[in-house]
């Protein structure tokens, strides 16, 4: 039931965050107490476009396969829209476990894939362009 109350009360952030690239939130508190609760030291949630982690973005970067696992999830969201994914996943997560939840499996199927997990990201250092003067 909290998880349900956790999804449920961020997605209105979820509708305003959602944008052209992927973003990364690092030390995100939502993903710190999210890894809390299901007693996981790193943990990732996506909504949206936007990837929340709990540790720093380099070493979520680090590891590939939890890259395109969330990635996965961004991909389950374009298709369905934020609000049905939510229901969906909500439904599966709450009456069902989470080796049959067609999004988790799906995302571990991604985890796999040689697919390229950075093509979508945001980067995370922009410095402007100076013009040649």
């Amino acid at each position: 039931m909290l998880k349900v109350l956790l999804i449920i009360s961020f997605m209105s952030f979820a509708v305003i965050s959602y944008s052209q690239k992927v973003r990364v939130v690092e030390n995100s508190a939502i993903a710190k107490i999210v890894g809390k609760i299901k007693r996981e030291e790193i943990y990732a949630i996506t909504f949206g476009k936007t990837i929340f982690v709990s540790c720093k973005k380099e070493d979520f970067f680090a590891q590939e396969w939890w890259v395109k696992h969330e990635l996965a999830h961004v991909r389950q969201y374009e298709k369905h829209g934020i609000v049905r994914f939510l229901a969906l996943y909500i439904y599966y997560a709450v009456f069902h476990p989470k080796s049959v939840n067609p999004f988790e499996l799906e995302a571990e199927a991604a985890e796999h894939s040689s697919e390229s997990s950075l093509a979508h990201m945001a980067p995370t250092n922009t410095t402007p362009s100076n013009p040649k003067k």
